[in-house]
């Protein structure tokens, strides 16, 4: 399948693991294809994921917020907007982690 790799050297090349994907794929985040009962994602499919990372692991969105940014951003996503986003549908951003 052209434009296509297995879920699992996405999830290696992002540095996290295939049931992350899966699970961004179980809330729609992103779209997944199966052939053969193996999991692929297109490219485009893999940079929607990179920047779910972003907004989960470094700007500590919630699942709530993030659903709402990716349902207002169009590619190419821009992470300088988020904030504005979520200040005009009045979802605070969540405060920083002490771990974090």
């Amino acid at each position: 399948m052209p434009n296509y790799q297995p879920i699992a050297v996405i999830a290696a090349r992002l540095q996290i693991d295939t049931e992350m994907l899966l699970d961004f794929h179980r809330k729609g985040w992103i779209q997944a294809v199966t052939k053969n009962g193996a999991v692929f994602l297109s490219a485009d499919q893999h940079y929607r994921a990179k920047y779910i990372l972003h907004l989960s692991q470094t700007k500590h969105l919630s699942d709530e917020q993030i659903q709402l940014v990716l349902s207002i951003q169009r590619p190419p996503y821009s992470a300088a907007e988020v904030d504005e986003i979520l200040k005009q549908h009045a979802l605070p951003p969540r405060p920083k982690r002490a771990d974090a």
